[in-house]
């Protein structure tokens, strides 16, 4: 596929867009980068879907390294934590990227990381409660590029619920009585 024509179909630098090669609707790929961290892929390596046993080895030894270096990678963007002041963790914080309509958020740990090509972005990190944070980072063409938040409560004033009257600690409002008109074929 990398010398451009094979299985019937001319692949530009070995490089296709799977849904222009054939379709598949509603898969496990798009659910996964739309509503989770995880950015899955298919590696077409052959025409052949299956093949032999005796194949396998000559196989490997033919994309070991490519798919080596394509598994590092994964190292390719922006990674930190999301804190808060005291440097909790902050799980669930949404970071953005300027221009890139596709968020992660951080996980238990206040971990995330961002997969992004080398270039210049604006990215902010935001929480419920906290005023949100932008940076400008640069990604370059090694390791990731480290980037924590530390996230400060919200300035904005907040008031206190206000309790109804005759509410106590832990007491029920004291309800108001209704007139009614009495039933003589009622006992009570």
């Amino acid at each position: 596929m990398h010398q451009g024509w094979n299985c019937g179909d001319y692949f530009p630098d070995g490089i296709t867009n799977g849904a222009s090669w054939y379709s598949l609707s509603k898969g496990m790929q798009d659910f996964n980068y739309l509503h989770t961290n995880c950015f899955e892929i298919t590696l077409e390596l052959s025409c052949d879907k299956f093949p032999r046993q005796e194949e396998l080895q000559r196989e490997w030894l033919g994309n070991r390294e490519a798919l080596i270096q394509f598994l590092e990678q994964v190292h390719q963007g922006i990674k930190g934590m999301v804190l808060d002041e005291n440097s909790n963790n902050l799980t669930g914080a949404v970071i953005s990227v300027t221009g890139i309509n596709h968020d992660v958020t951080s996980g238990e740990h206040g971990d995330y990381f961002r997969l992004l090509l080398p270039g210049t972005y604006s990215v902010t990190a935001k929480a419920p409660g906290y005023d949100p944070k932008t940076v400008t980072v640069t990604v370059g063409p090694a390791g990731p590029t480290v980037v924590d938040f530390q996230l400060k409560r919200s300035s904005s004033q907040v008031y206190p619920v206000q309790r109804a009257p005759g509410r106590g600690q832990g007491g029920r409002a004291k309800q108001p009585r209704t007139s009614r008109k009495k039933d003589p074929a009622t006992k009570r």
